[in-house]
Formats: C-alpha cells, structure tokens, sequence
C-alpha cells in the first residue's frame, strides 16, 4: 500500500529487496536471460501504435515484482497524477513540474492555481516553431546581417 508523500523511497524493506534481486543478477549474463522465450515474452508490453520490448534489460519476473513492489511502496501512480493534475510537486522550487504540459495536446487542460497552462505553452511552442523556421529558411540574420549557419544550445536545468 501506498505510504505519505513523504515517505522515504530508501525505507528498508522495499529498497533492499530491490537491491537484493540487484546483486543475485549482477552476475547473469544477458545471453542467459534472453534464451528464455517465456521471461522474454513477458517483458514485452504493447499500448497502441507503442511497444515497450526490457527484455534486453538484466531482469527477470522476480527482480521485476521487486521493482513494482518499490514503486508502489514510494507511490509513483499517485506522484504520477499529481504531476499530470499540475500539483506542485517539486518541493524544492515550490511549483509544478510541467513536463506533461509541455507534450500535451493542443486542447489539453492542466490548471495551476486554476488556470490551464496548456494555451500559454502551446503559444511559445507556436513561437519557437515560427523562429526556427525563419532561421532555416535564412530569414533571421545575425548582427552583421548575415544567415545563421551554427547554433549553440545551452540547456537551463535538468531538462533540454
């Protein structure tokens, strides 16, 4: 079962179980693993047009349930729809993490302080793809008036 949001994902029974099926693969070679048609198979998930294939992963059923096990116990479903709800889930910042705002769809609805974000992200989505392609097409010119032909991208935090 799910615990407070504030509980430790590195409370000991769920994180050393997982770090114990860690340890008991460490030393299994993937070639081992992948003969086996029936743990092969099972790590192959489909949703749509998306397929998912870990079986390349060094995991087995075992390790698998561990890792679900942990995941429940630290209640990413819930940290998930939080995220998805624009909850204010970056404790650090104090604000929403917006990620999921910025791949939803146009006519998506994610409120912050009740207010859906998704317009105001598609419009500077809209503006960067309007800048970009005046810079392709050699539209927008640098200081000496000239087509940009190198761009240098500095990325702002964890996320590029």
């Amino acid at each position: 079962a799910a615990t407070s949001r504030k509980a430790a994902i590195s409370a000991p029974a769920p994180w050393a179980d997982a770090f114990a099926e860690a340890e008991r693969l460490k030393g299994t070679h993937l070639r081992t693993l992948v003969q086996d048609t029936a743990r092969s198979d099972a790590m192959f998930a489909t949703c749509g047009d998306i397929a998912l294939d870990y079986s390349r992963e060094r995991v087995d059923r075992q390790a698998m349930d561990k890792l679900f096990a942990l995941a429940e116990y630290a209640d990413v479903e819930g940290k998930k729809r939080r995220m998805f709800e624009g909850a204010k889930i970056n404790e650090t910042e104090g604000r929403p993490v917006l990620h999921v705002a910025l791949r939803a769809a146009r006519d998506a609805e994610i409120c912050v302080d009740g207010q859906n974000v998704v317009p105001e992200v598609w419009k500077v989505l809209d503006d960067m793809k309007a800048f970009s392609e005046k810079v392709r097409a050699g539209e927008w010119t640098g200081f000496t008036g000239k087509k940009l032909t190198d761009v240098v991208a500095i990325g702002i935090g964890g996320s590029y």
